[in-house]
């Protein structure tokens, strides 16, 4: 287990305007996402580990995968170089994963509708007794761009004199370096490949995050901000994290209990678009908040 001289094993499956490739042998993870023609943004990480005592090696791999929060070494870095259950169906697949810590068990399942792919992730409690966590989906991308995370605009009461927002930052997160800049409509995180880390989260207030590099545009939509719900990591719902070797664009759902026999279930709608460098600021401005698909 975690031993990167395994190989990875992968699916291809055309979904129309996109393929997206997928691990048998691990997961379940989403390892590529590109248009016919288009370049891969997926970072791929297969000599990447975290060595925890608790767990031993886990292997990033890269792409996209589901987590659960609050971030615990000695559950998060589960190892899961395991076979997955993979059912490809025409339009889509499922991946179901093995029986994980408290017998939770992850699922990502994808679909597409038109332009947009749906991934629902789910967090599965097949033991006997209550979970509490929330469903974390991340996705691992390669450096050399610009994440993109909107800010709420809307003034929190009618005389606009009480604060509508706020920014969470972690520990190692240095505001006097390049990488993060904070402007009224937006924050922003340049993937460069200085030797350092940088994270920030913020309330989902807008619907979406994006990352561009060159002509192409990532972006995914998760459900909005519930106020009167419990969020991790103080209270956001969208986290990205960054250092020399990949950059990450991250959606929370709220903090729930999962019953025996229930699940936690997060939808993220992707798209890929193919847009100019200097048009991304445009097109990132006419986004709707939720397109259909996401509450589909």
């Amino acid at each position: 287990m975690g031993d990167a001289s395994v190989p990875i094993e992968t699916q291809t499956v055309d979904l129309g305007p996109v393929e997206v490739s997928f691990a048998t042998n691990a997961g379940p993870r989403i390892l590529g996402y590109a248009r016919h023609g288009g370049p891969q943004l997926f970072a791929s990480l297969r000599d990447e580990v975290i060595e925890h005592p608790a767990v031993g090696s886990y292997r990033f791999l890269g792409g996209h995968r589901l987590w659960r929060a609050p971030e615990v070494p000695a559950i998060t870095y589960e190892q899961d170089d395991i076979p997955v259950d993979a059912t490809v169906e025409d339009g889509g697949f499922e991946l179901v994963g093995p029986l994980g810590a408290e017998a939770i068990v992850k699922a990502i399942s994808v679909t597409q509708h038109d332009g947009f792919t749906i991934v629902d992730h789910e967090l599965r409690n097949e033991g006997w007794a209550p979970v509490r966590c929330a469903p974390w989906a991340i996705t691992q991308l390669v450096p050399g761009g610009t994440a993109y995370l909107p800010q709420q605009l809307v003034p929190a009461d009618e005389d606009g004199v009480l604060p509508n927002r706020h920014i969470v930052l972690w520990p190692y997160t240095d505001l006097s370096m390049p990488e993060v800049t904070i402007s009224q409509e937006q924050v922003t995180v340049v993937a460069s490949d200085r030797r350092s880390k940088s994270k920030v989260g913020l309330p989902n207030r807008r619907g979406w995050i994006a990352y561009s590099l060159g002509d192409e545009l990532f972006i995914k939509w998760s459900a909005l901000h519930r106020d009167g719900e419990l969020y991790v990591d103080r209270g956001v719902s969208v986290e990205c994290y960054r250092d020399e070797r990949f950059i990450e664009l991250e959606t929370l759902g709220p903090q729930v209990t999962i019953q025996p026999g229930k699940r936690a279930v997060h939808r993220e709608v992707w798209i890929l678009r193919e847009v100019s460098a200097d048009s991304v600021s445009e097109v990132l401005d006419e986004l709707p908040v939720e397109p259909e698909t996401l509450g589909s």
